[in-house]
């Protein structure tokens, strides 16, 4: 029996709709109108760096915050569960995490003046809140459902038997990955522009748990074991040591599992940076704009800091070895948008293409192939003051679901977004948005400890946002 743990653990991922592991939410106006690919607003920091210089003469900044709600649910089925003293005799087992982020900001800041423009921004590139799991993940209850099963038959000519196991368990995953962009563009005529970026990534993640009072219910007459709930570790410990003169082969094998249902507790910190470039063209002409932009792969490698607690704990450390790196890269990013005015409405098509198989992470043994978004979005500008929106964004995923962990995994999806525009003068406007993400169940099977199980993955997600789109000097 092995803790079901992963060195690449990642529960808490993006909380917006996007790739595995990136986030290409980047403000209000995403929320509102989701294709974002040919604004010429502060955003186009990030979405469309070299329309920054068709913008207006003068300083341009986006102050942005967002709220994000989510919840991953597991509905796990394995026989073993149905021995649990609170699963009420069912083999099938909800696990169900939930996460909250009250501040997700975002920052965009823009000079430009004639052919030249300088920016800078600051947004969540992956990650973005806590997630918990009040009552610790199927994986891992898997690997102790198995020890009354296991203890009878390995008994069984000794007259030793279970029939019952109960534990407490409790994880807690927080997961951010920041990015600091810097570039410049350039108008190389007057409807043809480049840009170029260089993108620095902070990733801080940490996993927090613990998995505490294992207990069995053995019976056997000539210990003096009439069924009743006792200590895993100490049951194993006392067998141990009235088998070693015995069974010496099966006296070290107890020591094991006395060691395994000890108490466990996970206090595990993730740091990393990278460096990385991005480029961009920009089309601008009449009642047309397009854009394509390349972000290359962040080759983040996170250095793994473990409490003391843990980092002697010979079970969690074999697995999260203190003073160890891990790869936690983000895909390279192809995207391409167009966009055309018919009176006061724009309306603007855009593509994803993630490069999730040249980039190694979490993800890594569940991609089978790249991952896709189409997305769809239109504004309307009903009056001097007023403009409204809406957009719809498709995430097509290409993933091995056999592969999939309760500790990590993603959903295709389907995103919508609406929401409105304010101006309360030419150089100062409110956006206003809300984005709920659909996600589509996924099932997975698989044989854990010599039996099958069956896992049904749901996710669901809302966000909210606000920003200030400001405008300055000429």
């Amino acid at each position: 029996m092995t803790m079901a743990l992963a060195a690449t653990m990642m529960i808490a991922t993006s909380a917006f709709a996007g790739g595995p592991m990136t986030n290409t939410n980047q403000s209000a106006s995403f929320l509102r109108s989701i294709a974002r690919g040919t604004s010429l607003d502060p955003d186009a920091v990030y979405n469309n760096p070299a329309g920054v210089v068709f913008m207006e003469n003068g300083f341009h900044i986006g102050l942005n915050d967002q709220m994000a709600a989510q919840t991953r649910t597991i509905s796990s089925t394995y026989g073993a569960f149905a021995m649990g003293a609170e699963n009420r005799g069912m083999a099938t087992k909800e696990f169900k995490g939930e996460v909250f982020s009250p501040v997700i900001p975002s920052v965009h800041l823009a000079w430009k003046h004639n052919r030249w423009a300088i920016m800078a921004g600051l947004g969540v590139n992956g990650g973005g809140g806590s997630l918990e799991f009040d009552e610790g993940l199927g994986s891992f209850e898997r690997q102790f459902s198995v020890l009354p099963g296991a203890i009878s038959q390995l008994g069984a000519a000794m007259g030793l038997s279970a029939s019952a196991y109960d534990m407490d368990m409790e994880l807690t995953g927080k997961s951010m990955t920041l990015a600091f962009n810097v570039g410049a563009a350039f108008r190389i005529t007057d409807w043809l522009s480049i840009a170029a970026q260089v993108r620095v990534g902070v990733t801080n993640n940490s996993y927090v748990g613990e998995i505490e009072d294992i207990e069995i219910n053995p019976t056997m007459a000539a210990m003096g074991l009439n069924g009743q709930m006792m200590n895993a570790s100490q049951f194993f410990t006392a067998a141990g040591q009235a088998l070693g003169a015995i069974n010496p082969a099966l006296a070290g094998e107890a020591a094991k599992y006395a060691a395994l249902t000890a108490d466990h507790i996970l206090d595990v910190k993730q740091k990393g940076t990278s460096v990385s470039p991005v480029l961009a063209l920009a089309f601008h002409k009449g009642k047309w704009d397009a854009s394509i932009k390349y972000e290359f792969k962040m080759g983040t490698e996170l250095d793994i800091e473990s409490a003391p607690v843990s980092a002697k704990d010979p079970v969690i450390n074999s697995i999260f070895a203190d003073g160890t790196t891990v790869k936690a890269e983000t895909p390279a990013l192809l995207s391409a948008a167009v966009s055309r005015h018919f009176g006061p409405v724009k309306v603007t098509a855009e593509w994803h293409h993630y490069f999730d198989k040249d980039a190694e992470n979490s993800f890594s043994n569940v991609i089978e192939g790249n991952t896709n978004e189409a997305l769809l979005g239109a504004e309307w500008t009903i009056s001097d003051k007023w403009l409204v929106s809406a957009g719809v964004q498709r995430t097509a995923l290409n993933m091995i679901e056999n592969n999939y962990s309760d500790m990590n995994f993603s959903c295709p999806s389907w995103s919508v977004g609406f929401g409105a525009a304010y101006s309360f003068s030419e150089r100062v406007r409110l956006n206003l948005g809300i984005m709920p993400t659909f996600y589509e169940d996924v099932t997975a099977r698989g044989v854990a400890s010599g039996l099958d199980f069956t896992d049904v993955y749901s996710r669901t997600s809302w966000a909210w946002g606000v920003g200030l789109d400001l405008k300055l000097g000429k």
